[in-house]
């Protein structure tokens, strides 16, 4: 084995523990007196009562595909809304395609459907709303007063502006249509729960495709505080300033609030997220004979920065001693984009960054990826570097200073046969950064280096 082959087996444990299909069908159960879902939580439907069923985001299709096989004869039909590019559902619903990560003219399209769908389900019936990441994008319809392209260019400015994805929901759900409860708050169903895949760092359900489904704490006067307070406010379009401002003085229906009574009849769970994948990640590892460590899945910061200090951290493991180590780390981290910018995606500069301390180190790989497959608006699902790719560049006339400073990660690692593609994954659980060092455990060693069950654990925490 090579710590490549141990990088890509370690991946595709923590992508499949994530599978959509897998995490939907391990959640939802049927009962005869309506559905089940996970924490005791239940769905009651009467005699001859039925399941429709509404899902966005980028693993809309398989969501879709596993619910109808559980539901059975309880379906009664539905809508999907994907990315395009993203598998679509094999079972008989209607199919609609949106833009991401900008929204565009399908996302409009998309969204009011969802709505008209949802406000025409029978009182006797259910509604099962399947989230997932992307849902923000894919799904989305301009608020009263403003316009599609309002909306487009507003998340052009918050894509661009480092902002952490929280701070971005609070805005974009107070320029929609749909987001912030909307959706569910439209749903004359008897009945609504929601399944959802976590895209966020800490899962919080109004930030899961800024929350169509559930109840958002945030106000307009936040949105407008929130622009201001990160210097983005002057960049987006006036009439979107205007609509915030008119909010923050109750000249715009809020979104929904916790305790409004359109939403006592639901309920929320999340079914995979980060943690999910990480922790599969970590069990691989230690199957393979690391000594793993999961730092934390809630990794967010500037990106160069954040990438350099993983990179420090296994530089240390590197050099503490033979035995093979294995960090495991999952979040979100943000790139803060200032004038012109080349390709590249927030796994690819991460990986970047991490390639200075790594240097001469002669058993290491690092690798950052998108568990959605997808960095940034390119092709790549992200990259990896080893101690020799500082090297590697220089041969090769590759700056890597300079490809940081233009965030031009793609074509540098492209350059350096760095690049991760993997093709849409059709889940979503945020970014997954995986270190390995020292040689390899053979399969014949990997009982003999594998810890004692009970040993005590090193001062960084371990999972």
């Amino acid at each position: 084995m090579t710590l490549a082959a141990d990088a890509r087996g370690i991946v595709r444990a923590a992508l499949a523990a994530v599978d959509p299909a897998r995490a939907v069908r391990g959640a939802l159960r049927t009962r005869r007196e309506g559905i089940s879902l996970p924490g005791g939580r239940r769905v009651p439907l009467g005699p001859g009562a039925s399941v429709h069923l509404l899902a966005l985001g980028k693993a809309a299709g398989a969501m879709t595909d596993a619910a109808v096989a559980v539901l059975g004869p309880r379906f009664a039909g539905g809508m999907a809304v994907i990315r395009e590019g993203s598998p679509a559902p094999q079972v008989a619903v209607e199919v609609l395609r949106g833009e991401h990560p900008v929204p565009g003219p399908g996302s409009e399209r998309a969204a009011r459907s969802l709505l008209a769908y949802a406000s025409r389900v029978p009182a006797s019936d259910a509604v099962l709303f399947l989230i997932s990441g992307g849902g923000s994008a894919i799904a989305e319809a301009p608020a009263p007063g403003l316009r599609g392209r309002d909306l487009a260019r507003a998340t052009e400015v918050l894509l661009r502006s480092g902002a952490p994805i929280q701070a971005m929901n609070v805005v974009r759900r107070h320029l929609s249509a749909i987001k912030g409860g909307r959706l569910a708050g439209a749903c004359t169903a008897g009945s609504i729960a929601t399944l959802a895949i976590s895209d966020v760092v800490g899962d919080a359900p109004e930030d899961i495709a800024s929350g169509p489904t559930v109840a958002d704490p945030t106000t307009y006067a936040e949105a407008l505080t929130t622009a201001r307070r990160l210097g983005f406010h002057a960049a987006l379009p006036a009439r979107v300033r205007r609509h915030l401002k008119a909010g923050s003085r109750g000249r715009r229906p809020e979104t929904i609030k916790p305790g409004d009574p359109r939403l006592a009849r639901g309920s929320f769970a999340v079914i995979a997220s980060n943690r999910t994948a990480a922790t599969a990640a970590v069990g691989e590892a230690r199957r393979r004979g690391y000594r793993t460590e999961l730092l934390t899945v809630c990794m967010t910061g500037e990106t160069r920065d954040i990438g350099r200090l993983f990179g420090e951290l296994l530089a240390e493991r590197a050099r503490a001693g033979p035995r093979p180590a294995c960090l495991v780390a999952g979040g979100e981290t943000t790139v803060t984009i200032t004038g012109r910018a080349g390709r590249g995606g927030r796994n690819q500069e991460f990986v970047l960054a991490a390639a200075g301390p790594l240097r001469g180190l002669p058993a290491v790989r690092l690798l950052s990826v998108g568990t959605d497959g997808i960095d940034g608006p390119t092709d790549a699902a992200g990259g990896w570097v080893d101690g020799r790719t500082v090297d590697r560049a220089a041969r090769r006339k590759v700056d890597l200073a300079a490809a940081l400073a233009t965030h031009s990660s793609y074509d540098a690692l492209r350059a350096m046969g760095g690049r991760i593609r993997t093709g849409p994954t059709g889940t979503n659980v945020t970014d997954l950064h995986l270190g390995l060092a020292g040689a390899p455990v053979t399969r014949r060693d990997r009982g003999r280096s594998s810890p004692p069950r009970g040993a005590a654990s090193s001062r960084r925490r371990r999972s």
